[in-house]
């Protein structure tokens, strides 16, 4: 593999998924530490997830102490820490500049079903009719009006099915499915491609294969050639003390797709044209 062109693709990138500190869970990196990083491999920028605290200002932060040239984004994710489905938690961050509001994921009903016996306990989405609670409504009203992107988080893939439809209705523009080939989400192919087919974005993480699922990575690069590279983001999901740094995992990410025959205009689609559609930079 021609790491000189891997080189030159990353310039321009964003990682619309990384994890960094402060955090309740050890991460390999701080916020600064994640944002002087990107700046000098010449990304664009990055996005700070974290399960349990909003980011919108830690990324508003940690772009101001690395003095320019990196944007740095935050969003918040509706886990029991935030209160769940918290329309008000989601008004106020947004205010604050969140660019993505997640459904639940470690709180999600659907991952602690997955992971028997853990300790978090569960948010339900729908009702005992199987319709979505009011609350996410009320949530996706906010999204709507913002024009921020709506993650998926952790739900089951028929949930994600669900939603996307519902957003839809009530106006939201940016749908992006928070890792389909993940273990707890699974999505099939043929639902994939249905929902691209409304608009509907993937990301696809590099964690699902440098993680105990260790999901072999051809197997994302033919998700990529059934669905598509337009409607595809390419994030690390990184920043955990077992894997590298972000920004190589990253460049790794790049090198393994290329090496299953996606090609760099692809690659220039999923790193850099999406991402900055979905956080709106002109």
């Amino acid at each position: 593999m021609n790491s000189a062109n891997v080189e030159s693709l990353i310039k321009g990138a964003i990682d619309m998924h990384v994890h960094s500190s402060p955090d309740v869970v050890p991460r390999l990196m701080s916020d600064i530490e994640l944002a002087r990083s990107a700046k000098e491999a010449g990304m664009s920028g990055v996005l700070i997830k974290c399960h349990q605290t909003p980011t919108a200002a830690r990324a508003a932060l940690a772009m101001e102490a690395v003095g320019g040239g990196i944007s740095v984004f935050g969003g918040l994710v509706l886990n029991n820490s935030v209160g769940g489905l918290n329309p008000a938690a989601v008004e106020t961050e947004i205010k604050l500049g969140a660019k993505e509001v997640w459904m639940p994921t470690i709180s999600a009903a659907n991952f602690a079903s997955y992971h028997k016996g853990s300790h978090y306990p569960s948010i339900e989405v729908t009702d005992q009719t199987g319709r979505l609670k009011p609350e996410v409504h009320d949530i996706l009203d906010c999204i709507a009006a913002s024009d921020v992107i709506l993650g998926t988080g952790h739900l089951s893939a028929q949930e994600c099915e669900l939603l996307a439809m519902a957003a839809f209705e009530r106006g939201v523009k940016k749908i992006l499915v928070t890792h389909p080939e993940f273990e707890a989400v699974r999505m099939p192919i043929e639902m994939q491609q249905r929902l691209a087919r409304k608009g509907v974005f993937f990301e696809r993480c590099f964690y699902a294969t440098n993680s105990p699922q260790k999901l072999p990575p051809q197997e994302v690069a033919e998700h990529i050639k059934a669905v598509g590279a337009d409607t595809t983001v390419l994030s690390t999901d990184f920043g955990q003390v077992f894997n590298r740094p972000p920004v190589e995992g990253l460049k790794e990410f790049i090198a393994t797709m290329m090496q299953y025959g996606i090609c760099d205009d692809e690659i220039e689609i999923m790193i850099k044209k999406n991402p900055r559609l979905l956080l709106n930079i002109v």
